[in-house]
């Protein structure tokens, strides 16, 4: 009786550990392609920010600050990208939340016409994010994270 609760436990806690998320290298492809669909040019690279999540208490600080350094940052990115020949960017995260307070600040009175913005995260925000970047003049574009 032990063994097959042992065996029990361990199928449904595997289960669990089982994940349905797409790679980074899953979701570069996706975002190559969404480009390469835009533009008719074929990428080999695409610039890429990473928004960190630091658990639950550091990110409620960090969203309390409108996105903190982390919004200063990706700012200062998309600034230099518009001035550039490289007009896309993948904009990843793990905390929906966090993701949205950072990007919506970032994106803030920024006139970024022309350039295409990818947003790789799980459902929920993306459409606030949309929001702030299309009206920018940026065109969007949302790769989940799951499949």
């Amino acid at each position: 009786m032990h063994k097959i609760l042992v065996t029990l436990l361990v199928v449904i806690l595997s289960g669990c550990a089982a994940s349905n998320k797409k790679t980074d290298s899953d979701i570069h492809q996706e975002a190559l392609t969404a480009v390469a669909a835009r533009s008719g040019q074929v990428q080999s690279e695409i610039m890429t920010v990473e928004i960190p999540s630091h658990g639950l208490i550091a990110d409620q600080i960090v969203i309390g600050l409108g996105g903190g350094a982390n919004a200063t940052y990706l700012r200062d990115v998309l600034t230099q990208l518009n001035n550039s020949s490289e007009r896309s960017v993948l904009i990843m995260g793990t905390s929906p939340s966090l993701n949205d307070a950072v990007i919506v600040n970032a994106v803030k009175d920024l006139d970024l016409a022309g350039m295409q913005i990818i947003y790789a995260g799980e459902r929920g925000k993306q459409t606030q994010i949309a929001q702030a970047i299309k009206q920018t003049g940026a065109v969007f574009s949302f790769i989940d994270k799951r499949y």
